[in-house]
């Protein structure tokens, strides 16, 4: 008997398990009721003056991690789309030199006059902070983002949010499915079916839309 007609039963059942196993995750996934964020403090509406938010570029407590290479393009990107105030972002160039750091976070002591400064330099109402909490960069790929926009004037929280969005979770994998079928990323996608809880950048986008979605209307 050949060593191939040995190793040929093998792969045949190995590859009817395999099979098996994706036809119960999609069916899986098919039933489930996407993912949509629940941890978050929202006010019912943003008053009518507050038209215009300074963005401060994404905090994570590893300044070398790939993530920071691209996170604060694509989040700009997504809250722009959500279109309820004008977008005014400050670039990690500007917090080095007015702060002597390159990002903050809402949680620690803030730079002496901070808020002071965007208020004054930016004509801005509020202040967007987002902090990166956790990223695991392979499959299945997971994303802890808190987010806080704060009155500049009041210093108000306005809107809050603490969501971990993991893509081995089938509610997650749907709302991506969703994600990936909608205009703005069928043609980054097209080519690589499920590449949205695949790809960093693009799994980003999707994190960031479901963040921002849950921003109040004005």
């Amino acid at each position: 008997m050949s060593v191939l007609s040995k190793i040929f039963p093998i792969l045949l059942t190995l590859c009817f398990f395999l099979g098996c196993r994706k036809f119960e995750q999609e069916k899986i996934v098919a039933n489930a009721v996407p993912y949509t964020a629940s941890n978050l403090y929202p006010i019912e509406r943003l008053p009518s003056y507050f038209n215009r938010v300074a963005v401060l570029p994404v905090y994570h407590q590893d300044p070398d991690s790939t993530l920071l290479s691209f996170v604060d393009e694509i989040f700009q990107q997504e809250l722009l789309q959500e279109r309820i105030f004008e977008v005014i972002p400050i670039s990690r160039e500007t917090m080095k030199i007015q702060f002597g750091k390159e990002m903050v976070s809402s949680t620690n002591p803030l730079p002496n006059n901070f808020l002071t400064f965007l208020e004054k330099n930016t004509q801005s109402n509020g202040v967007l902070f987002t902090e990166i909490l956790s990223y695991r960069p392979y499959r299945p790929m997971s994303l802890s983002v808190r987010s806080k926009l704060i009155d500049l004037k009041s210093g108000e929280l306005m809107w809050a949010i603490d969501e971990t969005i993991d893509a081995g979770h089938a509610s997650v994998q749907l709302a991506a499915h969703q994600y990936q079928s909608a205009s703005q990323v069928r043609a980054i996608s097209k080519k690589t079916q499920g590449s949205t809880i695949q790809s960093p950048r693009i799994f980003a986008k999707f994190v960031a839309s479901k963040i921002f979605e849950t921003l109040p209307n004005r």
